[in-house]
């Protein structure tokens, strides 16, 4: 990754896609029946505390998310593999498909509330439709060889940590964004939790808008036509 930032619009479009996650997984978590649709590492966690016995868990709900998850990996994926040689293209259409889908989900949970307990069968659309577009999205990023990872915040941190002066590290240009994505996604929970005060349709319209806006900026930069195609 460049050290100017000015040379290089990725990192700032990748704080904001971090933040869409936060706002995304609030609204799973919080609407949704306490599954996740864009930090998969949960759901596979809340799949084993079901199978444990622990109470008042929803597995089918990670399961759903787990599935449209990897549906709109494979279809992020073959996008990349048979559009990467025009940039553009591809990553205006990865957006248009991740926000589509997030604006299908909207409209799946127009007048819908936050699931109490167990799920109903439109909060599962929802969770389906979300984690796919989510999947989209995470694919096109992990194919344009991102360092600020926007789904494995955990990741973030270690590698953060470890090049920090208190790790024991040599800071890198991609330090600052790094500790960027970290507030970012907290801030991204923090406001998706304030905009379910007014339905999970509008909150999701704003991820939508989110992944358009960011993607389509970085596309618009002239320097992101001179980076390498993944």
């Amino acid at each position: 990754m460049p050290a100017s930032a000015d040379s290089d619009p990725l990192p700032k479009a990748l704080i904001a896609l971090t933040a869409v996650t936060g706002i995304v997984d609030a609204v799973a978590f919080l609407g949704l029946g306490q599954i996740f649709t864009a930090f998969m590492t949960g759901n596979i966690l809340f799949l084993g505390f079901a199978f444990g016995g622990g109470e008042g868990l929803a597995p089918l709900g990670s399961l759903t998310a787990l599935a449209g998850f990897t549906v709109g990996v494979v279809a992020g994926s073959r996008l990349g593999a048979a559009t990467a040689a025009r940039r553009r293209r591809w990553l205006l259409s990865s957006a248009a498909i991740a926000s589509t889908l997030l604006v299908a989900a909207a409209l799946t949970a127009i007048g819908l509330r936050a699931a109490a307990g167990h799920p109903l069968p439109r909060h599962y659309a929802v969770i389906a439709l979300t984690a796919a577009a989510m999947g989209v999205r995470s694919a096109t990023m992990w194919q344009l060889g991102a360092q600020v990872n926007t789904t494995l915040v955990t990741g973030t941190l270690i590698t953060w940590i470890r090049k920090s002066a208190v790790g024991g590290g040599t800071s890198d240009a991609s330090q600052p964004f790094r500790g960027a994505a970290l507030l970012a996604v907290l801030a991204g929970a923090a406001i998706g939790t304030l905009l379910l005060r007014a339905g999970l349709t509008a909150a999701l319209l704003v991820a939508a808008a989110g992944v358009l806006a960011a993607i389509g900026s970085y596309v618009a930069h002239p320097a992101s036509r001179r980076a390498p195609s993944a």
